[in-house]
C-alpha cells in the first residue's frame, strides 16, 4: 500500500463527533470497541474517546496510550484486558490520533504542557458512558501514557491504583552532551516564543514508521509494524511527526514531576522494560522502579512498543499483569 504524510496545513480533528467505529483495519488480533466517545475537555478540546466492554466484571481498566498512538492501535492491548474481564476505556490525546491537532500544521505532535493532558484524562471520567462504569481499578499504560499517569497520580487526578506501566516514559532516551542540549535548547526554543517548531532533524515530518522494519527500536513483530505502516497509509489524518520543542520542553518537566513523586501517592506498580529499548532511557525507568519497589520485569530482545511486540513478549508481559491482578483485584 502506498501514500503520504498528511499535508501541511490539513486537517486532523475530530471536531463535532467521534466516529462510529475504526476508520482503519484493526491489527492481527484487535479487538473493535463498543461505544464511540466524542468527549469535550474544559479547555473545548475536543477528543475521540471509546469503551470496550462495557459489562466487564472487573470493572474499569483504563488504557492510556504513548505518543503518536490511537484508538485502533489500542485495540490490541485492549483486547487483552477484555479477555481479563475488564471494561476498558481509552483515547487518542490531543494532538494525536483524530482528536483536535492544536496547531495549523498536524504533523507537529505539541502541546503546551503535560498538565494538558490531565485536562482530558478528566473528560475521559467524566463522560457518562465512563462513569457508569463505576471507578477505575486499574490502569495500563505505555511510554508517555505512563508519564500522564503518575503526573495524573501526583496531583490527584487518579487515586494510587493497580499500575501497568510499559516502557514508562521516566525520561527520553538520550546520553550525555546530547541529551543536555536537546533538554536546555528546547527549554531555551519555547522561552523565546519557538516552541511550535521542530528540533532540526531531517525530514521531521515524515512519522518514523516510514523509515522501514529493518532496525527500528519499536518491535520485532514484522507483521505488526507492517499493520501499522499501512494503517497510517490509510487513514493519513492518524499520522504524526516528530514532536515539538515546546513538546520536549513540557516533557522534561514531566520528568521533573514524575522523579519527585511520593511513593505512597503510586498504588502497586508492574514495569516492564524491553532489554533493546531506544525511545525511554533504560536507566531512569529501572530507577523509576526501584523507587516504586517494582521490578522492573525485563523482557530479553523486546523493543518499545510492548504492546504489538512479538507473541512470546506480550505473553510475558500479560503473565505478569496477571499476577499483579491477581493479588490485588
Amino acid at each position: 500500500m502506498t501514500g503520504a504524510p498528511l499535508p501541511s496545513g490539513a486537517v486532523a480533528a475530530a471536531d463535532t463527533a467521534a466516529p462510529e467505529g475504526p476508520v482503519t483495519v484493526l491489527p492481527p488480533g484487535g479487538l473493535p470497541w463498543d461505544l464511540s466517545l466524542a468527549l469535550t475537555a474544559n479547555d473545548g478540546t475536543r477528543l475521540r474517546g471509546a469503551v470496550w466492554n462495557p459489562g466487564g466484571p472487573r470493572g474499569l481498566a483504563l488504557l492510556l496510550t504513548g505518543r503518536t498512538e490511537f484508538l485502533e492501535k489500542a485495540s490490541l492491548p485492549a483486547a487483552a484486558l477484555v479477555a481479563r474481564g475488564f471494561a476498558v476505556a481509552s483515547l487518542d490525546w490531543r494532538g494525536q490520533g483524530l482528536s483536535t491537532r492544536l496547531l495549523d500544521e498536524p504533523l507537529k505532535g505539541h502541546v503546551a504542557r503535560f498538565e494538558d493532558y490531565d485536562r482530558d484524562l478528566a473528560a475521559l471520567l467524566a463522560a457518562p458512558e465512563v462513569t457508569r462504569l463505576g471507578p477505575p481499578r486499574l490502569v495500563f499504560a505505555h511510554s508517555m501514557g505512563g508519564a500522564i499517569t503518575l503526573g495524573a497520580t501526583a496531583r490527584g487526578l487518579l487515586p494510587p491504583l493497580p499500575l501497568i506501566l510499559s516502557a514508562p516514559m521516566a525520561d527520553i532516551a538520550g546520553r550525555g552532551l546530547t541529551a543536555l542540549l536537546m533538554d536546555q535548547g528546547a527549554r531555551a526554543a519555547r522561552a523565546i516564543g519557538l516552541g511550535r517548531r521542530w528540533p532540526p532533524l531531517p525530514k521531521p515530518e515524515v512519522p518514523y514508521v516510514f523509515n522501514g522494519f529493518d532496525g527500528n527500536c519499536l518491535t520485532g513483530d514484522e507483521r505488526n509494524y507492517a499493520w501499522l505502516t499501512e494503517a497510517l497509509h490509510a487513514a493519513p489524518a492518524l499520522q504524526l511527526g516528530l514532536p515539538t520543542l515546546g513538546w520536549l520542553a513540557a516533557a522534561q518537566g514531566a520528568v521533573r514531576q514524575i522523579a519527585a513523586v511520593p511513593r505512597d501517592r503510586v498504588g502497586p506498580a508492574l514495569i516492564c522494560l524491553g532489554t533493546r529499548e531506544g525511545v525511554v532511557d533504560p536507566d531512569a525507568v529501572k530507577a523509576l522502579a526501584a523507587r516504586l519497589g517494582a521490578g522492573p520485569l525485563m523482557l530479553e530482545g523486546a523493543r518499545h512498543d510492548l504492546p504489538i511486540e512479538t507473541a512470546d513478549h506480550r505473553d510475558r508481559l500479560w503473565a505478569a499483569a496477571d499476577d499483579l491482578i491477581a493479588a490485588r483485584l
